[in-house]
């Protein structure tokens, strides 16, 4: 990535029009995907940041302002839109006709594709990175974390401006931001064999109370300082009535629950989109020994909450068909979550499918 940039950035407008038009004819899908969503998410004046995974945890790297000073190959809002055409149209050259008659359900705008889910976290409900999923209307929220065989892990929420400013909600603030918007419940300890905490968001509250933030995002961290894959945790929410019924809360049983399981002591959990009334899956390990999560930075995670809209697996299978049809009976492959009749012999592909999915990219 960072040689095209430099190739790029010191080329005329003939010889750069001459590279990309020669771009290689023999790039991978993953590879030509992996640049669609770096030049799609391109900053137009602030710095770039850098993400790499090693053994499925994340290292993020932000330009300072001494490395953007120094840095020579920056490129002009015209050669980003003439990349991002080229990719496109490497994309659809490398895709077409791989499959026949093939079904779509629009919902599957929804849903990210698995460029790199070798999850971190698993369990039901788990779904690839950027996927959406809309919230019911007049919803309260709540987020919760369990765990056993360690003394404790904290759940956090922060609070992002589209810009990527940000107001923590954690065991260290909450005294002071108790309300009718959000609510914190401290460690849970007494009848369960390890703890839980969580957090009740009234959404139509908090969006009115905060207005100036667009977008929140959850965490879990080890304060003891041991790995999640050294003891048991689950995290996930639920959703509930506005009055509230007092039924029991027991964070074991809540269906949409999934496994903290990575080499660290830090991750990122899920979002939410408060314009839009949708979750935004993250499901994200950091390469990070961090005890408190308000100590590490968050705004990079914006781009996951834009994910669908530059390329989602609605898009990925209308360039890959031959042909596509409006209804599921006359298709010889189906990608829907739902459940639909469907002719002799035709192949269902559901959202959570990463191993077929990513096959078809090869």
């Amino acid at each position: 990535l960072r040689n095209l940039d430099y190739i790029l950035s010191r080329m005329d407008a003939e010889e750069a029009e001459t590279f990309l038009a020669g771009f290689p004819e023999d790039c991978s899908v993953l590879i030509l995907l992996q640049l669609l969503f770096r030049y799609e998410s391109a900053s137009r004046n602030g710095g770039r940041t850098f993400r790499f995974s090693r053994h499925n945890l994340l290292k993020v790297h932000a330009e300072t302002n001494e490395e953007q000073n120094r840095r020579k190959s920056k490129l002009s809002d015209d050669w980003i839109e003439a990349i991002k055409t080229v990719i496109r149209s490497r994309l659809k050259e490398r895709l077409k006709n791989r499959l026949g008659k093939v079904y779509v359900d629009p919902v599957m705008k929804n849903y990210a594709l698995p460029l790199a889910e070798n999850t971190s976290q698993g369990g039901f409900g788990v779904l690839s990175k950027g996927s959406r999923i809309p919230i019911g209307e007049g919803k309260k929220l709540r987020a919760f974390t369990y765990w056993e065989k360690v003394n404790d892990i904290d759940l956090s929420v922060f609070a992002l401006t589209e810009e990527g400013r940000r107001r923590e909600f954690s065991w260290r603030t909450m005294a002071r931001q108790q309300s009718d918007a959000i609510t914190y419940s401290g460690d849970e300890t007494s009848g369960y064999n390890g703890g839980s905490e969580y957090f009740d968001i009234n959404l139509p509250e908090f969006k009115e109370r905060y207005s100036e933030y667009r977008y929140l995002v959850f965490c879990d961290n080890v304060f003891s300082r041991i790995n999640f894959d050294k003891c048991f945790c689950k995290a996930g929410y639920m959703l509930r009535d506005e009055d509230d019924r007092g039924e029991i809360y027991e964070p074991k049983t809540v269906e949409s629950a999934f496994f903290v399981d990575c080499e660290s002591t830090f991750a990122y959990l899920f979002g939410i989109d408060l314009l839009k009334k949708e979750f935004t899956w993250l499901n994200q390990a950091r390469n990070s020994n961090a005890q408190v999560a308000g100590n590490t930075p968050l705004a990079f995670l914006l781009d996951y909450f834009r994910v669908t809209e530059i390329f989602n697996v609605y898009d990925f299978f209308e360039l890959i068909a031959k042909e596509m049809v409006e209804n599921p009976l006359d298709a010889e492959i189906i990608v829907t979550d739902h459940e639909t009749d469907f002719a002799d012999g035709a192949e269902i592909i559901r959202e959570y499918d990463f191993e077929r999915i990513r096959a078809l990219m090869e």
